[in-house]
């Protein structure tokens, strides 16, 4: 008879333990508390049009890298679907001039260049780093701490160029990176789209994702990803089961074992092991004891100046034609309005015309997406229990002075735009019990401890395994789908089996 695995959460994390634990010779089961698989990646129609929550970039989705393996084993990049590639990251507007990040980094450089020849230096240092970090390789044949020597030796071969790059950016943040550039618009477009206290070289990775052709998106979207990787572990035989929210983690009387799972409607699910790939607040907040969580993520969770939070803010809308002014994702000032009790003064907006099979005929998919810090999050979740109706009429009319600040800096798109949705930081704590509405994890500053080596074991606890993009830094759908696999590989090592998984 199979043992069985009991996986709690169908997102990207869950349903590839899932994968991995049919491809490994268990008789697996995913409990998912809504309707639908997929948790934060997910996407939804509103009025035709296909608005896409989730994947911005992929990371190594590219032949040669060995997580492309990954994601075409999972689903998400199956056999036969079309992957769009950027043609740039994003671009940045000041004082009626423009500066494109483009995936071409000699395009990108020359007009750097152009712009500002007094930041020569600088500017050539910047692309020679972004041009390392094409190499950037996520170690996922095991995890970390289950290498031995000549693993972390193999491992550090593939990652010999970014070397250079960690050592001069490691210890530098984003801000401290613009700072190093005299032109004003230069800085701009540093400082746009990530914290300033974010790391520099997870920007400079990012940027590199995409000019490498490794950061594509799958056509489609998040949602119909997430439907080809459920799929495929319905294919495996596993077998998925929606709106079955868990209640707790049933441990033995001893508490040192876990043994099932206790859903909401007292049903209780006898297993061998138990994967919880939840948000990790939740887990140990509501689904086992918080004494069980383990130290490095803890002092992460209580250390809240060092370890900031973000999540964001959402609008959606239809424009009646279609678009080539509005190309890739643009920020630009505006003159200001109210957020949460903050007053934004630069904005940005994306066009998601390369999605054309999902909007109606005629029609272009514009979102807007602002940062929000953890303190509007609180501001959001007062107000959503407090007074519902007011929180509904608040998000709308800041969409709407987003709208107005649409048309005055696009005149075309005057009397042609639409609102479609709204959605607010709260929004994803509602969803998916993501804590304080973040949709990655720890916004990683330069007094960030090293969540790197957070293993996925719950300590004192046998059997129970953990999965999700908050056990590495920086979070998002790559690591998810790694930890994932690594939850699998985990109790592989506790039967003493052979921890490789091929794709």
């Amino acid at each position: 008879m199979k043992q069985k695995v009991i996986i709690v959460g169908a997102g990207i994390a869950g349903l590839n333990a899932g994968i991995y634990a049919q491809k490994a010779g268990f008789d697996s089961v995913i409990y998912e508390k809504h309707a639908v698989p997929g948790g934060q990646c997910t996407g939804w129609m509103r009025e035709g049009h296909y608005i896409d929550n989730c994947i911005c970039w992929m990371t190594c989705a590219k032949e040669g890298y060995d997580l492309w393996e990954i994601w075409k084993d999972s689903g998400i990049c199956a056999p036969g679907i079309e992957i769009h590639q950027h043609k740039e990251f994003y671009r940045s507007e000041l004082n009626g001039q423009t500066l494109h990040l483009w995936a071409d980094l000699k395009r990108a450089e020359k007009e750097m260049l152009e712009l500002s020849p007094e930041d020569s230096k600088e500017i050539r240092k910047f692309f020679k780093h972004v041009k390392l970090s094409e190499s950037l390789e996520i170690p996922v044949k095991k995890p970390l701490d289950m290498m031995n020597l000549f693993d972390l030796i193999e491992m550090g071969w593939k990652m010999r160029k970014m070397v250079p790059v960690l050592n001069s950016y490691s210890k530098m943040s984003v801000g401290d990176l613009a700072d190093r550039f005299k032109h004003p618009l230069i800085k701009k477009v540093l400082l746009d789209y990530f914290p300033k206290d974010y790391l520099a070289h997870l920007l400079i990775a990012a940027y590199g994702t995409i000019s490498s052709g490794g950061g594509g998106v799958p056509v489609g979207g998040s949602f119909y990803a997430i439907q080809r990787m459920a799929n495929r572990y319905k294919e495996l035989g596993g077998t998925l089961f929606c709106s079955k929210p868990v209640e707790k983690i049933i441990m033995s009387s001893d508490e040192k074992t876990a043994t099932g799972i206790l859903l909401s409607d007292g049903t209780e699910v006898q297993g061998d092991y138990v994967i919880v790939a939840t948000d990790t607040y939740h887990t140990f907040e509501k689904l086992i004891h918080k004494k069980y969580m383990p130290k490095p993520l803890k002092a992460s969770y209580d250390d809240r100046k060092n370890n900031p939070l973000g999540s964001s803010f959402h609008a959606a809308f239809s424009y009646d034609g279609i678009t080539d002014e509005i190309a890739g994702r643009t920020f630009f000032d505006c003159d200001g309005y109210n957020l949460a009790g903050r007053t934004i003064t630069r904005t940005n907006i994306k066009n998601y015309s390369f999605e054309k099979t999902t909007v109606p005929e005629g029609k272009t998919l514009l979102q807007v997406k602002i940062l929000e810090p953890e303190s509007e999050y609180l501001y959001w979740k007062n107000l959503h229990i407090t007074d519902k109706e007011r929180y509904d009429a608040e998000k709308k009319a800041v969409a709407l002075e987003i709208q107005k600040t649409i048309e005055k800096r696009f005149p075309f798109t005057q009397g042609k735009l639409k609102l479609l949705d709204v959605w607010t930081p709260y929004t994803y704590t509602s969803y998916c019990n993501a804590y304080r509405g973040v949709y990655m994890t720890f916004i990683t500053t330069k007094k960030s401890p090293n969540l790197s080596n957070v293993p996925g074991i719950v300590k004192g606890v046998k059997n129970l395994f953990l999965a999700g993009q908050w056990l590495m830094l920086p979070g998002g759908v790559p690591i998810a789908l790694i930890t994932g696999k690594y939850a699998v590989q985990r109790i592989l090592k506790s039967q003493h089996r052979n921890v490789i998984l091929k794709p």
